[in-house]
């Protein structure tokens, strides 16, 4: 989609970045407001007579539908240059790679206290019925992808909830979202809000929504320090597929983890001293490279 030519060339609707933001944003609500509206499918309809290769493939067209088309439309009408305003050009600082993993696996050690917190936040009882059964059908989906056997499932299972929604929920969420809020002068804090909160949204998850909103706000803010889409990449790649590498480790019993059982208090403890430590660091070592798009 990029245009190779001497000639500088302009987007469409370049100079309407608010327009932009509506086009990519709408869809989303949309989407929100028909899955809360509508009967939740059960968990056995989803995946009933579904086949591993079947149900990968249905999630990666529904990726590619829904994130990466979207984004790549949008960008090319609104700059012309995808890539570029994409910030996919770049390779991304060793450092910062380092720095982005240590944050992410750091944070994973606290996380459980965001969702005992996430427990307290009060709902309806229709809301209540109606997030119960969004939430069963995930993780049911979720326990249906990790049930894989042999290296081939692994690496489809690794693909479908690593690599594919890494790279397109960056692509839309952190690429396009803040790259258009950024062009609205309003502020790193309100870019990286609106964009984790519109991220938390789309995954339907109201059990999960702090976390959520928190790992939405620190890729977001490491995507807008960096301006390196690669980054932010490598870090929610790393995330999702944190879960997928250990339970191959336990199926092949190098190790023995709880996957779903907290952390010990002392892990915690350290996760969130971790944390602080480099993300102080990494504020400060990016302070030169956070600027506003061209």
């Amino acid at each position: 989609m990029d245009n190779d030519s001497s000639k500088p060339q302009k987007g469409t609707l370049e100079h309407r970045p608010l327009l932009i933001l509506v086009w990519a944003v709408l869809p989303i609500i949309a989407i929100f407001g028909v899955t809360i509206m509508s009967p939740t499918a059960s968990s056995t309809e989803l995946i009933a007579n579904q086949s591993l290769i079947g149900l990968s493939l249905a999630q990666l067209i529904s990726v590619l539908i829904m994130l990466v088309i979207p984004a790549l439309l949008i960008a090319y009408i609104y700059k012309r240059k995808v890539l570029n305003f994409l910030n996919l050009l770049k390779a991304p600082d060793p450092i910062h790679l380092l720095l982005g993993a240590i944050l992410i696996l750091s944070s994973n050690f606290f996380l459980n206290y965001l969702i005992d917190l996430n427990a307290m936040l009060p709902l309806s009882e229709a809301l209540t019925n109606k997030f119960e059964g969004l939430q069963e059908a995930t993780t049911q989906t979720q326990a249906f992808f990790l049930n894989f056997s042999g290296v081939t499932e692994f690496l489809i299972v690794f693909l479908t909830m690593a690599v594919a929604p890494a790279l397109a929920e960056e692509m839309y969420f952190r690429g396009l979202l803040v790259g258009v809020l950024s062009d609205l002068k309003i502020g790193a804090f309100h870019v990286v809000f609106i964009s984790s909160i519109l991220f938390a949204m789309m995954h339907f998850q109201f059990y999960y929504l702090l976390p959520l909103l928190f790992m939405g706000a620190l890729l977001g803010y490491v995507y807008y320090r960096t301006r390196n889409l690669w980054v932010s990449v490598f870090m929610h790649l790393l995330n999702n597929g944190l879960i997928v590498v250990l339970t191959l480790s336990n199926k092949v019993e190098l190790t023995q983890i709880d996957l779903e059982g907290n952390p010990p208090i002392y892990l915690s403890i350290i996760g969130i001293i971790a944390f602080i430590g480099t993300l102080y660091y990494f504020h400060k070592r990016t302070e030169e490279t956070s600027l506003p798009n061209s």
